[in-house]
């Protein structure tokens, strides 16, 4: 029996990987441009899945539908494109739907209107702590130069806190650093920053790097109201990444403290999990070492049978560049940006500590997940790679916005792993204008995907969302279009979010490309993207997405029996 492509039914995932079967029966996929990803038989016509979500025929059609058998249910799909799900390896899901829920400013607002939202936050909010998320540090800081009295103003007792747009700080008031004993304390604690009023020496309520991670548990403590409250927001996150062909990701947040790990724990309980979910666990300058690897080895898991893993450890070596954070092999230029004495740049933890974290984390089984932004952080994380246990690897570095040339080969002789996020935002002229006011002609230099990979080394690209854009699409094209260390091609761009992505999160044996045997997690397009120019790529449209044969995303309801 054959449907068209303009019926389906989408179907919920019924569990994990190894779950009861996902489909009544087999189903073949039909009259596609199959875009396999596959390098040995590298397109077809036709897919045919067992009633599993497993991979029994790529090829023709007649091939297809003799592997699925005469009861099969065949899908037409009208001549579009059919590809691997794209693999997401590095993204913030919770964070992302918190911040939807929390009150909303604009980043680089004047700042009577960024007030304003506070009162208004104020009088909507419901919570002990005021919340909201989106304000750019280095814009308030140009408009003020106490933003802490503006808070203890508006809110004199209840603690104020409003996370930054770019996850790298927060602006709070008195009652909240009271809370985080943060008023008498005379130096900055492990790995982050307070910044303080030029004439008093006082904390100006602005926290950069890991400082405000104590304010987060503290506002977002691990109680069954705020798991839930996270719980609900992680689930239309989940619908926005099945709207981009999203089937695989690495959740990069990984605040255990705040009970992220229930979070996660929770939708697979629910059969509410639409991805395969690769995650990590936050490593926290400021805990003492012993005590925090005994609750990480307790939260680390990696069964290949569950959707859900937390196999992966999250390092910030630097901060970044637009708050001068980001640790550089040379110097800052002077005067542009927020002063807060370190002229270099920022680590989150001493060298000794960075590799002595490195070396037992892997040793325990998790891979290696680094946040680096310069050229010394970079050096950093590679030296402490190079020193660690390279069996549950291959680790990586994300971002990667400078590197220097001299450690250009170690990504290939180390086996690293490098991970970019070549998004519009990023690669904008705009953006490469602002970042010259902090590294001058260094800015010419950022992110050399191209170079890395035309070197032997393995590139993944992803969003880092929300910080960044999400469309895998928009990604592709933006690689593509990308004159100097982008992706060479389309092919190359779709292998960077599919299986290059999947080898690195240590399931390019059963995802990543269209081959029999590994798990019906594809995406429909409606345009076959390799033929189109690539200035049309962003504008191609998801109109399905596969989890292991079934539909966690299907608006048209294309399979509807």
């Amino acid at each position: 029996m054959t449907y068209s492509i303009k019926t389906a039914v989408a179907a919920i995932l019924a569990g994990g990987m190894v779950a009861a079967p996902a489909l009544a029966k087999p189903m073949v996929l039909t009259n596609a441009k199959v875009h396999t990803v596959n390098a040995q038989a590298p397109s077809a016509e036709a897919v045919a899945i067992d009633d599993n979500g497993v991979i029994l025929a790529v090829g023709s059609e007649e091939q297809a539908l003799a592997a699925a058998g005469k009861d099969a249910d065949v899908v037409d799909l009208e001549g579009m494109m059919l590809l691997p799900g794209f693999q997401d390896a590095h993204m913030h899901l919770i964070e992302a739907g918190v911040n939807e829920i929390l009150c909303e400013f604009e980043p680089f607002d004047k700042l009577d209107g960024t007030l304003a939202t506070v009162k208004d936050c104020m009088k909507s909010s419901k919570t002990e702590w005021v919340l909201g998320s989106g304000v750019s540090m280095n814009n308030l800081l140009d408009q003020s130069d106490n933003p802490i009295a503006l808070l203890d103003k508006i809110s004199p007792e209840r603690p104020v806190l409003i996370l930054d747009d770019i996850g790298h700080g927060a602006w709070a008031n008195s009652a909240a650093m009271h809370a985080a004993g943060y008023d008498t304390l005379a130096s900055d604690p492990p790995g982050g920053i307070i910044l303080r009023n030029a004439k008093t020496g006082k904390p100006n309520g602005v926290v950069l790097e890991n400082a405000q991670q104590k304010l987060r548990n503290l506002a977002f403590p691990d109680t069954p109201e705020n798991v839930e409250f996270a719980y609900e927001s992680l689930l239309p996150t989940l619908e926005t990444v099945a709207e981009n062909g999203i089937t695989s990701v690495s959740d990069a947040g990984g605040f255990w403290p705040q009970g992220h790990v229930k979070v996660w724990q929770k939708a697979v309980a629910n059969d509410t999990l639409t991805v395969r979910a690769s995650n990590a666990l936050y490593v926290y300058p400021d805990l003492p070492f012993d005590d925090q690897m005994a609750s990480l080895k307790k939260l680390y898991s990696n069964d290949p049978t569950s959707l859900l893993r937390f196999n992966q450890a999250k390092i910030y070596a630097d901060g970044i560049l637009e708050q001068r954070t980001g640790a550089v092999l040379q110097p800052y230029l002077k005067g542009a940006g927020i002063d807060h004495g370190y002229d270099s740049g920022f680590l989150y933890f001493d060298v000794d500590t960075l590799d002595r974290y490195s070396s037992e984390l892997s040793k325990v089984g998790f891979q290696l997940h680094y946040h680096v932004t310069g050229d010394r952080g970079a050096r950093l994380a590679l030296d402490a790679i190079e020193q660690s246990d390279p069996k549950p690897g291959p680790h990586r570095l994300t971002h990667l916005y400078l590197l220097d040339k001299a450690d250009f080969p170690r990504f290939k002789q180390l086996g690293v792993v490098a991970d970019f996020q070549l998004a519009p935002s990023s690669l904008d002229p705009e953006y490469n204008k602002f970042i010259r006011q902090f590294i001058g002609d260094r800015a010419d230099l950022m992110m050399p995907a191209g170079t890395l990979a035309a070197m032997g080394a393995d590139v993944v690209m992803s969003s880092d969302f929300d910080a960044d854009e999400l469309s895998p699409l928009v990604k592709i094209q933006a690689a593509v279009a990308r004159k100097a260390d982008g992706a060479p091609d389309v092919a190359t761009a779709i292998e960077w979010m599919t299986i290059n992505p999947a080898r690195l999160l240590h399931q390019d044996k059963t995802t990543g490309s269209i081959e029999v045997g590994k798990f019906a997690d594809l995406v429909v397009v409606d345009r076959d993207i390799t033929e189109i120019p690539v200035k049309q790529i962003g504008k191609a449209k998801v109109v399905a997405t596969l989890l292991q044969g079934e539909a966690v995303y299907d608006p048209d309801k294309m399979f509807e029996k």
